[in-house]
């Protein structure tokens, strides 16, 4: 993939989580709750790409 169409996908991929989490009850947890959550789905996210990196996880067609 090129590097114009990996920076389209990120800020697609952004616009839709800004736009799924619009009405989210979570909105109204405080900063720090917010914070918190953030960090532990990074973690998760991270963690997950780690493991399919570390593994050689491919899919072929």
């Amino acid at each position: 993939m090129s590097t114009t169409g990996m920076i389209v996908s990120i800020i697609s991929v952004i616009a839709c989580l800004i736009l799924v989490t619009r009405g989210a009850p979570f909105r109204n947890l405080g900063t720090s709750k917010t914070i918190q959550y953030a960090a532990i789905w990074g973690a998760i996210i991270i963690g997950l790409v780690l493991l399919i990196q570390v593994t050689g996880f491919r899919i072929e067609q």
